[in-house]
């Protein structure tokens, strides 16, 4: 009995860094993007569930990226069509597009998971 616990807390112990790690957005991410995608789904839903799909989004973006991948994938998709040489490094750099065409991806992905109509 006493080597079944000691099994089961060494396992624990393994696996819970892992978990802490896939989420690691900081609590100000999650809130900014839960009041962005709200008023962007304005007039779709009501604001309890708009809260909670919304929040379920942020959570599967945490899943694909970590906090500073995402930040740079969103300004990135933010500031792609400012006229001239602004937007010129959002849009002519490769890995920018590149981790632009992921955020669009991750978002389509997750807003279908979690049952947001676009």
């Amino acid at each position: 009995m006493k080597k079944a616990s000691m099994s089961l807390l060494a396992a624990g112990l393994v696996v819970l860094p892992g978990l802490g790690i896939a989420n690691d957005f900081s609590t100000v991410t999650r809130v900014h993007y839960v009041q962005d995608c709200i008023k962007l789904n304005e007039g779709k839903m009501n604001i309890y569930e708009a809260t909670v799909k919304c929040s379920c989004v942020i959570d599967k973006l945490a899943e694909v990226f970590t906090q500073t991948q995402f930040e740079d994938a969103n300004v990135g998709f933010r500031f792609r069509n400012l006229p001239g040489d602004r937007g010129g490094m959002f849009r002519d750099d490769a890995d920018v597009a590149d981790g632009i065409k992921l955020f669009q991806e991750a978002h389509v992905s997750a807003y279908k998971s979690c049952r947001i109509r676009r």
